[in-house]
C-alpha cells in the first residue's frame, strides 16, 4: 500500500484534471420541515424520538452528499440509538446519585468518566462507520480503546499541564487515530500528519491572539477613558457605574467570542491537513477550505440565529455542511468502478461478522 506524499502544510495543492468533487444537494428549506418536525416529537415524547430524529437527520445529510454521482446512506437502526443512549443517562443517573450520598465520590465519577470516554468515543465511530455506506460498500472502523485514551485523554492532559504546548500533540494523534482505523470495504485510509504543521497552525493563533488582546486593550483604555473623562466633568456617579459596566461587558463579549471563533478556525486547517495528506489505497484527496471564510460563516450563523430566535439554525448546519462537502474532491488514481468491484469482492468474502459487534449506540 503506497503511503501518502507529504504536501507542504499550508501549500494548496493543484487542480487534478480528474478530481472528483464532493456536492451537496440539499437545502435550508428542506432540512427546516425534518428539523422542526423532530424538534417538536423529540418535545412531545420527552426525548424519546430523538434517536428517530438523528437517523432522519443523518439520512438526510448523507443522502444528499454525492461523490460521482452516487449519494451515501445511512443505516443505523434508531431502537440501537435510543437503547445506548438509555444505558448512558441511565449510569449518569446513578452515579450522580451515588455522589450525592458521599461527596468523594465526585472525583470517582471523574475518574470512570475519564476512564469510560475513550471507549464510548471508539465506539461511537465504529458504529457510525458501519453504518455509513457508498454505493453499496460499507465503511469500517477497528480503532481500540487504549489508543483512543491516548489521543483523547491523556494527550490533552499533557495540554493542559505545559499549559498548552502540546494540544497541538493531541490534535495531530486524535486525527491520525480518526484516518488510521478508518477503511472503506476493506480498503484502508492512510495519512501522514506530523505535528510541525499544526504547530504553524497555533502559531498563526497565536498570532491572531495577540492582535486581539491589542484590539481590546486599546478598546478597554478608550472606553474607561472616556469614563474617566465623564466623572472629571460632573457626571452623575451612577450614570458612571453603568459606563464602566458597559465598557466591561464589551471587553469580556469580543474576548470570549474571539476564543470562541478559534475553533473553526483551526478546524478548517485540520481539515485541510488531514484530507490533503491522506489517502485511501492510492486514491488522494483535495481541500481547499478558507479558514477565514468558514469562521466568517460560523459568526454569521450564530447572529441569524440568535436574531431568528433559533429559527435559522437548520439553514445554518446546511450552510456550513455545504461549504465543507463542496471544497473537498477526491483524486482517484484509476476508475472507481474497478476498485469497487474489488472492494465488494473482499467485503463479501469477509461477510458480516463484525454486525453484531455494533448492537447499540451510545449517542455522540
Amino acid at each position: 500500500m503506497n503511503a501518502p506524499t507529504p504536501l507542504p502544510a499550508f501549500d494548496v495543492p493543484p487542480r487534478h484534471p480528474d478530481e472528483l468533487p464532493f456536492e451537496f444537494s440539499g437545502s435550508g428549506g428542506a432540512y427546516f420541515k425534518i428539523w422542526i418536525v423532530n424538534l417538536l416529537l423529540s418535545i412531545l415524547t420527552l426525548g424519546i424520538y430523538s434517536a428517530w430524529a438523528k437517523v432522519r437527520r443523518e439520512r438526510y445529510f448523507m443522502g444528499n452528499t454525492l461523490l460521482d454521482g452516487s449519494a451515501f446512506e445511512y443505516h443505523a437502526d434508531p431502537v440501537k440509538i435510543l437503547k445506548g443512549r438509555l444505558l448512558v443517562m441511565a449510569a449518569i443517573i446513578v452515579l450522580n446519585i451515588a455522589a450525592e450520598f458521599n461527596p468523594l465520590l465526585n472525583l470517582v465519577v471523574m475518574l470512570l468518566f475519564a476512564v469510560l470516554l475513550p471507549w464510548m468515543i471508539s465506539r461511537a465511530l465504529r458504529f457510525r462507520a458501519h453504518n455509513t455506506s457508498w454505493r453499496g460498500l460499507r465503511f469500517g472502523f477497528d480503532g481500540l480503546t487504549w489508543e483512543a485514551a491516548k489521543a483523547w485523554v491523556l494527550w490533552p492532559i499533557a495540554g493542559v499541564l505545559s499549559l498548552g504546548l502540546l494540544f497541538p500533540v493531541a490534535l495531530a494523534s486524535q486525527r491520525r487515530y480518526l484516518f488510521k482505523h478508518l477503511r472503506f470495504g476493506q480498503a484502508e485510509f492512510e495519512i501522514d500528519l506530523p505535528v510541525g504543521p499544526v504547530y504553524r497552525v497555533f502559531g498563526r493563533v497565536a498570532l491572531l491572539a495577540l492582535v486581539l488582546f491589542g484590539a481590546l486593550a486599546v478598546g478597554g483604555y478608550v472606553l474607561f477613558g472616556s469614563v474617566d473623562m465623564a466623572g472629571m466633568s460632573g457626571a452623575a456617579g451612577q450614570e458612571r457605574q453603568a459606563m464602566i459596566g458597559m465598557a466591561i461587558t464589551v471587553v469580556v463579549l469580543a474576548f470570549y467570542v474571539g476564543v470562541a471563533l478559534v475553533a473553526p478556525y483551526v478546524s478548517a486547517h485540520l481539515a485541510n491537513l488531514s484530507f490533503n495528506r491522506a489517502n485511501l489505497q492510492n486514491h488522494g484527496f483535495f481541500s481547499d477550505m478558507v479558514p477565514g471564510r468558514y469562521v466568517w460563516i460560523v459568526l454569521s450563523n450564530w447572529l441569524l440565529t440568535a436574531l431568528t430566535l433559533g429559527l435559522f439554525r437548520p439553514f445554518a448546519v446546511v450552510r456550513l455542511w455545504r461549504y465543507r462537502v463542496e471544497h473537498l474532491a477526491l483524486l482517484p488514481a484509476g476508475t472507481l468502478t474497478a476498485f469497487m468491484a474489488v472492494q465488494a469482492e473482499e467485503a463479501r468474502v469477509i461477510g458480516e461478522e463484525a454486525a453484531d459487534l455494533l448492537d447499540v449506540d451510545l449517542g455522540f
